[in-house]
């Protein structure tokens, strides 16, 4: 168990009140986020959902979304997942959007962006309004060749409903690794998000004291195909495509740094339209189900003190690459999660989940 300071803010980030409490887990997942529950007494201000919450210990700190409330005589019990939830929201999306789509080429992190500044932000219903400041990270290049597998609901129309987080944010972070990076400024009543792709990298010795492997459910990409060539139905003999998987588990049509001995394989597919931008968005689609998911398709488990000066957990970002070295094998793979369980950090890694319900009994 572990003592929390816990400030509510209003929907301007303006405060509300404060309290403590004393809690044993917060679940902080970007991929699946968890309902969190705690009780503070003598509150003196509604407290109402939809509102955000601060909780601080001398070691760590979590910002969120209030989902539910209940006030009580003595205390007042306050439900709440993490910010990220707040996008969970379902809107109406020009597939176009997608960079091979009609020929268009608009970059996924910025039409992310684009769409939770459009949501949120410009809006003209004020009562939607949030205080964000939504940015592109000007240190990376926005990828313009992508696709989310999002398709039309009927071939004559180009647009469809989805949500915000479920279809847009969670798929970016696991085909692309873009994940968006929240920072609340208290001072400036803002919320910064920064969507960006973290380029940091962070090597792990499980075998070390100060680190424990809590999970190890690793999937090795087999040796399946690493080299796809796409045709055309439409077009057989003129219209292909070549795709090649690379070491690092990326795949692209770049013809360098491949992975030996070649597994081949030719899949023919129809494209929605008879364009070139219709059969490289379907093309690269495929391609996707055939090469994706292997990547980060594991779940690593860590657990470290807060303060480990050779992991900084609270420094990490989602996003961010590891590599663990752990009885003899390295495991790579990308940080999703959080949980700050008594006085520890766990560190989750990669794109599985289990019941957190089986994590805290152990």
């Amino acid at each position: 168990m572990q003592q929390f300071n816990v400030d509510i803010f209003d929907r301007s980030l303006s405060y509300v009140c404060n309290g403590q409490t004393i809690v044993s887990s917060i679940d902080d997942d970007y991929l699946s986020p968890k309902t969190n529950t705690i009780a503070i007494s003598n509150v003196d201000k509604e407290i109402i959902a939809g509102y955000f919450i601060r909780l601080q210990s001398d070691e760590t700190d979590f910002f969120g979304l209030i989902t539910d409330v209940s006030p009580g005589e003595f205390e007042t019990v306050i439900q709440f997942s993490s910010f990220i939830s707040i996008f969970d929201e379902v809107i109406l999306f020009w597939v176009g959007f997608q960079g091979l789509e009609a020929g268009h080429a608009d970059p996924l992190e910025g039409t992310i962006a684009h769409l939770i500044r459009t949501y949120y932000v410009t809006t003209t219903d004020r009562l939607m309004y949030l205080p964000l400041n939504v940015y592109v990270d000007p240190n990376i290049t926005e990828i313009k060749q992508w696709t989310l597998g999002i398709t039309r609901t009927k071939e004559e129309i180009s647009f469809t409903t989805l949500s915000i987080y479920a279809d847009l944010i969670v798929p970016a972070l696991k085909r692309y690794g873009v994940s968006l990076i929240v920072t609340p400024d208290f001072n400036r009543k803002m919320i910064d998000i920064k969507v960006t792709r973290s380029s940091k990298t962070l090597n792990i010795d499980g075998e070390l004291n100060d680190v424990t492997v809590r999970t190890l459910k690793y999937n090795n990409r087999p040796l399946g195909t690493n080299k796809l060539e796409i045709v055309n139905n439409l077009h057989p003999t003129t219209d292909t495509i070549k795709y090649y998987a690379h070491p690092d588990m990326t795949f692209n049509t770049n013809n360098t740094n491949r992975i030996t001995p070649v597994a081949f394989e030719t899949r023919m597919i129809v494209p929605q339209e008879d364009t070139t931008a219709s059969f490289r968005a379907a093309a690269l689609e495929e391609a996707y189900n055939v090469f994706s998911g292997a990547a980060w398709d594991n779940l690593i488990e860590l657990e470290v003190a807060p303060d480990n000066k050779n992991i900084l957990p609270m420094e990490m970002e989602i996003g961010q690459k590891v590599t663990l070295w752990y009885k003899g094998a390295t495991y790579s793979s990308i940080l999703t999660g959080k949980v700050i369980e008594d006085h520890n950090i766990i560190l989750l890694f990669g794109s599985e989940r289990i019941e957190y319900t089986k994590r805290a009994k152990r």
